[in-house]
């Protein structure tokens, strides 16, 4: 499913991305920018926002539950 409309950017790409985010030790948990500068794209409206806040909060559940923490 397309989530950012702008970018033409779908929720598997924002899953990957915050899933290779999150499993970088020093980091946390991704911010809407830090997924946008992973995967090489820049926010244009911000309307995709609430939208991969979503998806991230819901990938990083899903890699902590993986590593056992």
């Amino acid at each position: 499913m397309i989530i950012c409309h702008c970018n033409v950017i779908t929720d598997k790409q924002i899953k990957q991305a915050a899933r290779e985010l999150c499993e970088n030790p020093e980091g946390g948990v991704p911010t809407p920018g830090a997924i946008f500068r992973h995967l090489g794209y820049r926010p244009k409206c911000g309307g995709c926002f609430k939208s991969i806040i979503e998806v991230v909060y819901a990938e990083a559940e899903q890699v902590k539950d993986d590593s056992g923490q």
